[in-house]
């Protein structure tokens, strides 16, 4: 089985599209599949992070201003045919994927937006919302079946593994792969406010963070924090931490399935539904928006949940429940096989 992924990452992207995607190619790789990568060179790419993981990547210019350009320069660098075409970017939708069907059998679209029209035989929307699945109705093919919400999950292998115990004097802080706001300085400068003994910090940024520098030099001086970028083992970190400050998006459903109580800032539009929804339920806070954030308000939420530990126990409680175990990303790969063994969904 072949498989081709369209995704891209940038600064203003961030890596999340990306890092599901390659949650994905490496469970169907498990399975004996092929997996390649079509993604534009823009700043804050991560062609070097996917072909790190043994994956080859087809890159494509960086200004692709219609679906129609993208699909002509896609598939003027196949070489091959494919199985299954993955698909997620916003900007994608039918006009591609019809053209892109000309040298793949199967389409599969991952998005969360429900905005334009999809020429797919599967569609993922992982977020939660209460009307998720009927979002689609009227977008999709009439044989297209919709995979809804948070059981299906795409998350890395390392979140189905067992970890210790938690620390209660550690916090997580991790606002995506690029943190365009740099909001994790904002949380660094918070954690030096708080005045909590034996309290300790584990720091994730990603490799196309434009702020690296700045945030290396800033935790050096800070004993009790340690930095992280571009690890492969956020499960563990998760596991080990009481609670999390970030950001919204697909970290939702990491967060969730390691049990862990979340502070949780949007940083793009499309993030706040699913997030106003979470914290609805009791499944983390939202503290609002990215441009209405401060140190000292991060600080003051910070020093108040910690302080809270019955009300952190219920939220990881009530995340957990969101993602059965055997759920996410076998649920999604076994989907797959059955739509490619039936020839239909």
């Amino acid at each position: 089985m072949n498989v081709l992924f369209r995704t891209d990452a940038s600064v203003a992207i961030g890596s999340g599209h990306v890092m599901r995607c390659l949650a994905l190619a490496h469970a169907l790789c498990k399975l004996g599949a092929h997996c390649d990568f079509a993604c534009r060179i823009t700043a804050g790419h991560l062609a070097d992070v996917i072909r790190s993981q043994s994956f080859n990547v087809l890159p494509l210019p960086e200004l692709l201003t219609t679906q129609a350009a993208d699909a002509t320069a896609t598939l003027a660098g196949l070489t091959q045919n494919y199985t299954l075409l993955v698909v997620d970017h916003y900007a994608l939708s039918a006009d591609y994927c019809r053209q892109l069907r000309a040298r793949c059998q199967h389409v599969m679209q991952i998005d969360d937006l429900a905005n334009r029209t999809y020429d797919c035989d599967l569609l993922l929307d992982q977020n939660l919302l209460p009307n998720a699945e009927q979002r689609y109705s009227m977008l999709v093919p009439a044989q297209c079946k919709v995979l809804a919400g948070p059981a299906y999950a795409l998350l890395r292998e390392e979140f189905y593994q067992a970890y210790a115990a938690r620390n209660s004097l550690k916090i997580l802080i991790g606002f995506g792969g690029s943190d365009e706001h740099n909001l994790t300085r904002l949380a660094i400068e918070a954690f030096t406010k708080l005045k909590i003994p034996g309290l300790t910090a584990d720091i994730v940024i990603g490799a196309s963070n434009p702020w690296h520098a700045e945030i290396q030099q800033l935790t050096a001086s800070l004993p009790n924090t340690r930095l992280h970028v571009q690890c492969n083992y956020m499960a563990k970190l998760m596991h080990q931490a009481r609670l999390m400050l970030g950001g919204g998006g697909a970290s939702h459903w990491e967060r969730c399935i390691s049990a862990l109580p979340g502070l949780v800032v949007t940083v793009a539009g499309n993030q706040q539904a699913a997030t106003a929804y979470l914290d609805q339920l009791g499944a983390c806070v939202w503290l609002g928006q990215a441009a209405d954030m401060s140190a000292e308000f991060f600080a003051e939420q910070l020093c108040y949940y910690l302080s809270q530990p019955a009300l952190l126990d219920s939220m990881g409680q009530t995340a957990a429940g969101l993602i059965p175990a055997a759920a996410g990303t076998p649920l999604v790969v076994e989907t797959i096989l059955k739509t490619l063994n039936n020839g239909h969904p």
